[in-house]
């Protein structure tokens, strides 16, 4: 349990006012009654006591952090423009002053409820998202306003207001400096919790009738195509459903007011005949159970629990009167979870979509948010059970919910439209610490003008929303309930599907990366998504291209959200910030410091890396994230020196708060001559730690070496991936070095050596790519395709010409075979458009076959 009250040190009292120095940017400021118990928002005040100066004379008291100066009308009262200021002092001068009263102008934005039935920002009658604040703004400061909060006991139930007349604000002077601000309020609001790592894996969601015998079909279709899968999400139609309508005008309405059936605990035994044998087939398949509640209408007669729930509650069932909800009655709450909710938990079911669409208050306690409490509530329940991490999948209620992952964004409607949004909305929640958004991947529901027959998703939109999801918090896929709409990957015919699968295999690759981003998060305050402004927040471009983000520490992510032309790609600006950058595959860098513009195919997605940049990636083919691989792959990218932290522990448990858990750090550089990779030891002990693991090391756009070596033993090159050896792939341009199994407890240093002539051109797998794609192109729309010239049939497979020199002949002269064949190739590049212009294929083809190999 977090200490709520401040350190006494920290707490400087005169008369009716209370100054609380939290940390060098954050005091809290307090007038009339005060309070020391845990609030909605604030749950720890027991910082380290910052320095600072306190200086008063019978008029005044001023208040010194060395980053904050306050001062304060003594004997004034209430706090007023006229009786308190604050400065924030920057580093080049020029403080920043805020009186009570002040209004911000440039809020950067926090987050909102839902994203229901919008289309983008934008509801049905053009009214705009009502986004609530966030904590930073470009003014320099933010107070979060905690008067109206309800407080918590003890045990974190909901307790009354004080009485008589406060204020209790906590000022934030940062300045530019938002990271410290967004560290500031974790250390006060509590920290981002560290999900459960299969989160982090595709989740599963249709509103759908689905039965026992279908959902096993469909586990099934997924293993056969071997698509990974981590979550089973169980909508409405689990449970009876007595007196539910979809059609507009038929609906009932039960004995609270609510619509009939919505409420349920009772799984409907005409889809699921033996509950408890299902959810041990989905546990089987190393699959998680989440099921949707709309726990508004209480408790009705017709379920199974209803003795039981009445029996706790000395509830006359005489009458077979329903037992009504109200979330803050400790009775029947206890009895719901213990009689209900806790025995469901037993049968399988693993944590709850609680899906509050109902009143918006509390109806005991006016004022509360029924979703800040509920998602409280079950969170904080799944916490004291054993020792698994809490879960809850709910709409954002609040600041403080951002203790509660995970949030349920909504059924937002199809369109490019909502697709452009979301990464805005989605990055902009990092503001409140809320960095676990679910969106309905690929929308929720179409517009509702568009005629039923015609409502089909667009394969092309589709794909683009699923490699939004890849750089999303979570993975998951939903809609509405119509027979039309489909998303199982295997549905979708080539390019569509491809770009689907591949997006998917994306996601379990990167894992290990975005899991321990979500651990920093918890470390930091920053969260997974994070606004460009983060790090550049002296630019204005920063701050004018809202829908890219970085992506963990590494990753620049500028999602497509515009449709491809006639020639098979769009054209799409992106904004680098100041310095180097190269796309995620090493092919190609980039000099920042502007906008460009950039033709992408549907399978390219705009990424972009820090030089030096260390990944930690899991092979392909992993089924789940229930355990982890043996082997991880270190992808390095070009640069001069680099650096990771691998992160690792149990995946399940609240260990990671007490200390059970490892790092191991990667170090990266790279010269002339030789480029060094070193694994340290792992550092740190937790449940299931291996002994060992086998790492691959993949230095990109490296060039072909003359000699690699571990801890200075050289290793012989091998033409099909084997352990203790090292290959050169042509496909990606990259070395790939296999250490085989080796002990996680000594260090581990890998060195390639390279003669200078043998380095790649600059931008050489973008050329070979652009060949390739602009060869396809011409093979598809040009039926007589024997017209093609020698040249322009080997530029169009050059990796595998490339192998062919790798592989063949002796290792001594490897090196120069491949250099002769590179050269070959760019001798062949330089000439494509002249080859092809030369050949009676159709001038327009010929131009767009020009731009194709242009870009």
């Amino acid at each position: 349990m977090e200490a709520a009250a401040a350190q006494p040190e920290a707490v400087v009292e005169r008369g009716d006012v209370r100054f609380t120095v939290l940390t060098p940017r954050v005091i809290r400021l307090e007038w009339g009654v005060f309070r020391d118990d845990r609030t909605q928002v604030v749950v720890h005040r027991a910082l380290d006591v910052p320095p600072y100066r306190i200086d008063e004379d019978d008029a005044t008291l001023h208040i010194d952090t060395g980053l904050l100066h306050l001062r304060y009308v003594k004997g004034s009262g209430r706090f007023t423009a006229s009786n308190l200021e604050v400065a924030v002092r920057r580093p080049g001068g020029g403080d920043i002053v805020w009186r009570p009263g002040d209004v911000q102008a440039a809020n950067l934005g926090g987050t909102y409820r839902t994203l229901d039935r919008y289309d983008g920002d934008t509801w049905p009658d053009g009214s705009k998202l009502p986004l609530e604040d966030g904590l930073i703004a470009r003014d320099g400061w933010h107070v979060v306003d905690d008067t109206a909060s309800f407080g918590l006991d003890d045990d974190g139930w909901v307790l009354e207001r004080p009485e008589g007349e406060r204020q209790d604000l906590y000022f934030f002077g940062y300045g530019i400096d938002y990271r410290a601000a967004l560290a500031d309020f974790a250390a006060i609001a509590g920290p981002q919790p560290l999900p459960p790592r299969f989160v982090f894996g595709y989740w599963w969601s249709r509103y759908w009738n689905y039965s026992d015998e279908e959902l096993r079909t469909l586990g099934a279709r997924f293993e056969k195509e071997r698509i990974p899968l981590d979550v089973l999400v169980l909508d409405m139609d689990w449970h009876t459903t007595p007196g539910l309508s979809l059609r507009p005008g038929h609906e009932e309405y039960d004995a609270f007011g609510q619509q009939s059936g919505w409420t349920g605990y009772t799984f409907n035994r005409s889809l699921f005949p033996d509950p408890a044998a299902f959810m041990r087939w989905a546990h089987g398949e190393n699959l998680r159970i989440t099921v949707n509640l709309h726990p508004a209408s209480g408790v009705m007669p017709h379920e199974e629990k209803y003795e039981a729930m009445a029996k706790a509650l000395a509830w006359d069932t005489s009458t077979q009167a329903p037992i009504p909800f109200e979330g803050t009655s400790r009775p029947y709450m206890r009895a719901l979870f213990d009689t209900i909710l806790h025995p469901l938990e037993k049968e399988g079911v693993d944590f709850w979509w609680l899906d509050w669409q109902q009143w918006p208050e509390s109806k005991a306690h006016p004022g509360l948010s029924n979703t800040w409490w509920l998602n409280h509530l079950f969170y904080t329940e799944m916490q004291r059970d054993g020792d698994r991490r809490g879960l809850i999948y709910h709409r954002w209620g609040g600041l403080g919910n951002h203790r509660y992952p995970i949030g349920f964004s909504g059924d937002s409607v199809i369109s490019w439209t909502s697709l452009a949004y979301q990464p805005h909305f989605t990055a902009m929640a990092s503001n409140v610490l809320y960095g676990y958004w679910s969106h309905d991947i690929g929308g929720h529901t179409f517009h509702k003008h568009i005629p039923r027959p015609e409502r089909h998703l667009e394969p092309e939109l589709y794909a683009r929303w699923m490699q939004l999801g890849v750089f999303s918090p979570v993975l998951r896929t939903h809609s509405a309930k119509e027979a039309s709409l489909h998303k199982e990957p295997w549905h979708f015919g080539p390019p569509w599907g491809d770009a689907i699968f591949a997006a998917i295999r994306l996601r379990y690759q990167l894992a290990p990366y975005i899991y321990a981003a979500a651990r920093q998060a918890y470390d930091t305050g920053m969260s997974l998504v994070r606004p460009m402004y983060y790090q550049w927040p002296e630019l204005d471009e920063a701050y004018a291209h809202p829908s890219q983000y970085m992506f963990g520490d590494d990753i620049l992510v500028a999602p497509v959200t515009d449709p491809v032309g006639e020639d098979g790609t769009v054209v799409f600006p992106v904004w680098l910030p100041p310095g180097l950058w190269y796309s995620r595959d090493g092919a190609e860098a980039f000099e920042g410091g502007g906008v460009f513009e950039r033709a992408y195919a549907l399978e390219e997605i705009p990424i972009f890396v820090r030089p030096g940049s260390v990944v930690p990636l899991y092979p392909e083919g992993l089924r789940d994230l229930a355990s982890v691989p043996d082997t991880l792959i270190l992808q390095v990218f070009p640069g001069d020196e680099g650096a990771t932290v691998l992160y690792d522990d149990d995946g399940a448990s609240q260990g990671y708060q007490r200390g059970e858990f490892a790092r191991t750090r990667v170090r990266s550089r790279r010269g002339d001559r030789a480029h060094r990779v070193h694994i340290d030891a792992m550092d740190g002990r937790y449940r299931g730690r291996p002994h060992s693991r086998s790492y691959v090391v993949e230095l990109l756009d490296a060039g072909i070496p003359e000699r690699v070596e571990v801890n200075g033993e050289a290793l012989p090159y091998s033409a099909s991936p084997a352990p203790r050896t090292w290959l050169f792939d042509t496909a990606s341009l990259c070395i790939r070095v296999d250490l085989g199994t080796v002990s996680v407890d000594e260090a581990h240093d890998v060195v390639a050596r390279f003669a200078p002539e043998h380095a790649l051109p600059k931008g050489l797998l973008h050329r070979i790519r652009r060949a390739e794609f602009a060869v396809r192109y011409l093979k598809q729309v040009w039926g007589d395709i024997s017209a093609l010239p020698d040249d322009v049939n080997l530029a169009g497979q050059a990796d595998r010409v490339l192998a062919y020199a790798v592989e063949h002949g002796d290792d001594q002269g490897r090196a120069q075979r491949f250099t002769a064949a590179v050269q070959a190739f760019e001798s062949r590049f330089a000439g494509l458009v002249a080859s092809v212009a030369a050949t009676p294929i159709d001038e327009a083809y010929k131009r767009t076959f020009a731009d194709l190999v242009g870009r």
